[in-house]
């Protein structure tokens, strides 16, 4: 069964604690390569039927954009995630463990094309693998597309917006959000840090650059990962989900233009984990309690 999901408000806000995406509105030169590594702990919270879950993620982008004339840009993304669960004294999911080790894997082909009156228009096609490890490849495939347009307003002021839709895993999604790049002065800055994806919407974020070359950012954000469960697990061929939304502060600095660190301190709120059959129909769905969430991200530009 699939389901049709409409994320709306709020869940367009913000930015998550994955860092070292390429900004939505980064110019491009002839060649522009990147890469980040990002370490994230999301601290074990207790969950309503008792027990405690958590994990640990490792996620690495590499990426390149290249410049096609004097208008358009063409560029390829590869995503590698995995994260480490942990679950202890489970008194939901049936007395199981729902899931262990996750894997995602992404390939993004985001094109632009700037037109004579200066918009910026964006497409980007996505096509993703989310599972633990011995689920069925063609049963833990997600696809899609963001469609995006920008102007702009002024020399400090960038504006946009876009729309997503992606069939996830027995589940297709439909979000818009909005596109901003504003130098409000000259240290503080609101800007979309990250990429839209199946997991949801660009973000926001509001930083301020302090002295030395340090800069300080906080924002909020919607997030939901599904995957895929193993075919020999608890829940044969079935979809898991992680849903919450993180809250966080950033603290950045930039060692070169080609190096820059980030750490981040935040939350996971309203947190809900949930296990479906193979066809989409709920089995199991926890509330969790807010979790600590704790992240280093290190990124390049070559």
């Amino acid at each position: 069964m699939t389901k049709l999901v409409f994320v709306r408000g709020a869940h367009a806000l913000a930015a998550v604690m994955l860092a070292g995406s390429t900004a939505v509105f980064a110019e491009s030169s002839p060649t522009n390569i990147s890469a980040s590594l990002t370490l994230l702990q999301h601290v074990e919270s207790d969950l309503d039927a008792g027990g405690e879950a958590g994990f640990t993620g490792v996620f690495a982008t590499v990426g390149g954009l290249w410049t096609r004339g004097p208008r358009s840009s063409l560029g390829l993304r590869l995503k590698i995630d995995f994260e480490d669960w942990n679950f202890d004294h489970v008194g939901g999911f049936g007395g199981a463990t729902p899931w262990g080790d996750l894997y995602r894997v992404g390939l993004s082909v985001p094109y632009g094309y700037v037109t004579e009156g200066g918009w910026r228009l964006g497409l980007t096609p996505t096509v993703e693998y989310s599972g633990e490890a011995d689920a069925r490849l063609s049963d833990a495939l997600e696809y899609g597309a963001t469609v995006t347009a920008a102007r702009r307003i002024r020399s400090d002021l960038t504006l946009g917006f876009g729309v997503g839709v992606y069939a996830r895993i027995e589940e297709t999604s439909l979000f818009p959000f909005l596109m901003v790049d504003w130098r409000i002065t000259d240290r503080l800055r609101l800007t979309n840090p990250l990429v839209a994806g199946p997991t949801g919407p660009a973000g926001l974020e509001l930083s301020y650059a302090l002295n030395s070359g340090w800069e300080v950012g906080m924002g909020a954000a919607y997030r939901s990962y599904r995957h895929r469960l193993d075919r020999d697990g608890p829940f044969p061929g079935g979809v898991g989900e992680n849903r919450y939304i993180p809250v966080f502060v950033r603290v950045g600095r930039e060692f070169s233009e080609t190096l820059k660190i980030n750490l981040y301190a935040g939350a996971a709120m309203d947190s809900m984990l949930r296990v479906e059959d193979a066809n989409g129909n709920r089995l199991y769905e926890e509330d969790q309690d807010p979790a600590a969430m704790l992240g280093l991200s290190l990124s390049g530009r070559f």
